[in-house]
């Protein structure tokens, strides 16, 4: 029987088997939290030792001296050993974790024992014993109330964080109950002695984007963290309030630059202002439906009236030139879900019949080239002239219809969008099936013959490069850049006007996007300091676009050699039709990220004009801030102004839901997948187009799998093998925009996955490790693109290592191994 679990395996529902504490951390780990990794010894654990070695006493006294010196089972610590083994050298937090331990009625808070920098196996079962021991203390049996101890205890091992700085913080004031203000209290290196009232602490009163000290330990001396620091712990308070949906007292570490969550426990003071979570009913579909993996987080009410109808009546592009599936989307619990109709044989023959014909016209072709001629121009046009209009200085009338009329255009954009998406698909599908034909490829082989460094997205990552290429050269932007200063913009602007004018204008034609298909994460135009961090990065060796095309082509150009021997053998036809396969799959490529930036464009212009339009509403007193419009449903908030009703209550609701929903994730999927289509032997044989339909559905189909190909080597993570090539370098772990800054050229990207709007890191890129991906997914196809060895889909690689951590990363095998440096 095993006793371990690791954190990046345990889910919610374990907390009975882990502890709270160790089900609380796998759960925000799940959420894209930085936590530390490691793994829980179960509760079980502790019966089976006292079982093996009973106590000779059931007094809890005796029975907390009985543990302090038994014997643990030689299976259980050979167990604890392979685990050990797998976090590598690094010295170790063990940490109890009580099953009654941080719920809402009693946190338990400093009552169960944890053992700080501990080295080797003999020193981790030690302090296992000492967590064990501290649930049988006088002091929780008095803190319980009842006189009982309690052994439901499990134990987590975390790799130790070498914390500069360490601290709490409370999502709300826990005196007030203001909601508006989060307490940070930050300390000097480890933050054990504040936890235990040895030390006295910085206080920091964080409010919006305000962040003022109101006490230091040392009068006369530095803070144990700035400003943007203290306002970056108070989001992760927040965030982590808004994932549990109540105020949260959250222990944090600040190492290398990098914030650790160490643990979440609800303030248990502030019943009072505890978020409201409003059940949603949740009605099983009738049809096969999976949750949409694109939907990191629920849509809240404004986004899911806004997209849902446009996402489900456009998605049936996506397979229009292979297997002719129609799939709906939904929302249920809150969350977007994928249905897809089951057919018999002889629709499913005739849609098939259908696809031929559209191929043999060379619909696909005509797709892409008349977004090149005509959608692409006009839609460029379209937003130019939408982003002339200021939401913020035209009446209620004029933004009325400049928000319909965005509407209207959302819609016509995404609907050329997924008939792109569909295109592009087929056209690399042509591709992949000749090669394997001709050739005998595999799709990892044709998949290096994917182009790209071309589009309008372009100008995205080549002015990033061109401004830090002009940044190096003048020192006083240079060391303003390198200071990261919050006044960094202002400081700019004072010193050199020319430099900030080019900034501006960067900003103003580049950054305002929306970073994923979501209206309520903030654009890059509205953080500067993200975009002085991406230029930032780049100051010792910026983004060269021509070397970066160079390479690429000659990757491509060593790929096509080594086909040459299969298409002679082919001879002139079948050269002929390889040419024309590539030519396709080149026609379509720079649209996979063309066509994002130009959504995500309007994603932005839709943010800026609805935020200003929800301000307008709580000016007239209809609901209390700005962003309350983004929990009202489109028309509701269209015809507010107008009608000049009170919109609380339907912002309660809707906030409600939405935090409800945060809170359940549904499952995976509803109902059981469809069974295969049964042939009929009374149908027509399908022709040779249809069969030739089939073939690229087939291979298409084939990249979206993803994930480890087995068990992970001792002391080493697998995953997908993705892009080929070794490379060793520092890990830089980054889970969204705002920590895009911390990345300088050569370090290793671990993320959860990337999309379009990140293509902006890989200049600085050395190798590339995901939790999550396919070999047909943006991660793998961007770093083939750079030449990035990459291996996606590891499930935990976010959590498995940490800032600074040299790996190796091996993206032909598929396995990344760390080398124990720092």
């Amino acid at each position: 029987m095993s006793f371990i679990l690791p954190l990046s395996a345990t889910r919610p529902g374990d907390s009975a088997r882990v502890g709270r504490k160790s089900a609380v951390l796998a759960d925000l780990v799940a959420a894209g939290s930085a936590v530390p990794d490691g793994f829980s010894l179960t509760t079980d654990a502790l019966d089976a030792c006292l079982a093996a070695a009973p106590p000779p006493a059931d007094e809890p006294s005796v029975v907390k001296a009985h543990i302090e010196t038994m014997p643990l089972p030689d299976d259980l610590v050979a167990e604890l050993g392979e685990a050990l083994r797998a976090l590598g050298d690094d010295p170790v937090a063990v940490r109890s974790s009580g099953v009654a331990e941080d719920l809402a009625g009693q946190s338990f808070a400093g009552q169960y024992e944890s053992v700080l920098n501990v080295r080797g196996l003999a020193e981790v079962v030690d302090a296992i014993r000492t967590c064990w021991a501290s649930g049988f203390s006088e002091r929780i049996a008095r803190y319980r109330g009842d006189g009982q101890a309690t052994a439901e205890v499990g134990v987590l091992v975390q790799r130790m964080v070498p914390a500069d700085a360490a601290g709490v913080a409370f999502s709300c004031n826990p005196v007030t109950g203001d909601s508006g203000e989060v307490l940070v209290s930050a300390v000097v290196g480890l933050g054990e002695g504040l936890m235990a009232g040895e030390q006295t602490a910085d206080e920091w009163l964080v409010r919006g984007d305000e962040a003022r000290v109101t006490a230091t330990a040392e009068p006369s001396g530095p803070t144990a963290i700035d400003a943007a620091q203290a306002r970056t712990v108070a989001a992760l308070a927040l965030r982590t309030a808004e994932h549990y949906g109540r105020p949260q007292d959250i222990e944090w570490a600040y190492a290398d630059g990098e914030l650790f969550l160490l643990q979440a426990r609800p303030i248990t003071t502030l019943s009072g202002v505890v978020r409201e979570q409003i059940p949603i009913p949740v009605v099983a579909p009738e049809l096969f439906s999976t949750r949409d993996a694109n939907a990191v987080r629920p849509w809240t009410r404004l986004q899911t009236s806004l997209f849902l109808p446009v996402f489900s009546d456009v998605s049936r592009y996506v397979f229009q030139f292979t297997t002719g599936a129609v799939p709906s989307a939904s929302s249920i619990g809150g969350w977007v879900y994928l249905s897809m109709p089951q057919l018999d044989a002889a629709t499913q023959l005739a849609r098939i019949e259908e696809i031929a014909k559209k191929l043999e016209n060379g619909e696909p072709r005509r797709l892409v080239q008349r977004w090149n001629a005509e959608w692409k121009p006009a839609f460029r046009a379209r937003l130019s002239a939408l982003r002339e209009i200021d939401p913020l200085e035209i009446d209620d009338a004029a933004l009325l219809a400049h928000l319909r009329d965005m509407v209207g255009f959302f819609r016509e954009l995404h609907e050329v969008y997924f008939q792109l998406t569909g295109a592009a698909v087929v056209l690399l599908s042509e591709l992949g099936a000749t090669a394997k034909e001709l050739l005998g490829w595999t799709p990892a082989q044709t998949l290096q013959l994917r182009g790209g460094l071309h589009g309008d997205h372009m100008r995205v990552a080549i002015g990033i490069g061109e401004l830090a290429r002009m940044a190096a050269g003048r020192p006083a932007v240079r060391a303003i850049l390198e200071e990261n200063a919050p006044d960094a913009v202002d400081r700019l602007r004072a010193a050199d006007p020319e430099f900030a004018e080019a900034l501006n204008d960067y900003r103003e034609e580049c950054c305002h996007r929306t970073i994923g298909f979501d209206l309520t994460e903030p654009t890059l135009a509205e953080q500067p300091g993200v975009l002085l961090n991406l230029i930032r990065a780049q100051l010792d060796e910026p983004f060269d676009v021509d070397r970066e095309r160079a390479a690429l082509r000659g990757r491509l150009d060593a790929t096509l050699a080594e086909a040459e021997e299969g298409l002679a053998a082919a001879g002139p036809a079948g050269r002929r039709r390889f040419q024309l396969a590539l030519e396709g799959s080149d026609l379509g490529a720079p649209v996979r990220d063309e066509k994002v930036y130009y959504a995500v464009s309007l994603w932005a212009l839709l943010r800026y004009a609805l935020l200003e339009l929800g301000g307008r509403l709580t000016a007239a007193g209809l609901t209390d801030n700005a962003h309350d419009v983004l929990h009202l449903d489109l028309e509701t908030a269209l015809a507010a102004l107008e009608r000049g009703a009170d919109l609380r209550e339907q912002v309660r609701i809707g906030r409600g839901q939405h935090t409800w929903a945060t809170a359940h994730p549904g499952p995976v999927f509803y109902g059981r997948p469809p069974t295969p289509i049964e042939e009929d032997p009374t149908l027509p044989a399908p022709s040779a187009g249809a069969l030739h339909v089939a073939a690229l559905a087939q291979w298409s189909m084939s990249l979206w799998g993803g994930g480890p190909g087995g068990e992970s080597p001792a002391g080493a993570l697998r995953g997908l093998a993705a892009s080929a090539g070794r490379y060793t370098g520092p890990a830089r772990v980054i889970r969204d925009v705002t920590e895009f800054g911390k990345l300088r050229r050569g370090d290793v990207l671990v993320c959860p996955e990337t999309t379009a709007q990140w293509a902006v890191l890989f200049p600085s890129v050395g190798a590339l490790v995901t939790d999550k991906g396919s070999i047909l997914s943006h991660p793998a196809i961007i770093s083939r693109e750079y030449g990035v060895p990459a291996v996606l889909a590891t499930g935990n690689a976010t959590s498995t290592f940490a800032d600074g951590q040299v790996i190796t990363v091996d993206g032909s095998a598929g396995v990344v191994r760390s080398t124990g440096e720092r």
